[in-house]
């Protein structure tokens, strides 16, 4: 609330330098908030497709040694399709 008493305060120029580090300071803040989700965003993607390369790496030697395609769909999350495709 004080904050609110000192900006009413200030004279014309004040204000107008005020209102223009205050724009500064929310477009950086928008700025490191968007790069951070997009940072979040990535790392899941990236993180999916690991889990992804590792359930075919996986697949491929289970299905060979005679596992049915539906019990490594089951214990990997791979749709039949792709374990079929491996």
């Amino acid at each position: 609330m004080l904050e609110v008493a000192d900006v009413a305060n200030l004279s014309k120029d004040e204000r107008i330098l005020y209102d223009e580090a205050l724009k500064r300071y929310r477009d950086y803040k928008n700025t490191i908030d968007y790069a951070e989700e997009k940072g979040v965003e990535k790392g899941i993607k990236i993180g999916k497709e690991k889990v992804r390369l590792r359930n075919n790496a996986l697949s491929l030697p289970i299905s060979k040694a005679g596992v049915n395609t539906e019990m490594i769909a089951q214990c990997t999350g791979l749709s039949i399709e792709e374990i079929d495709n491996l």
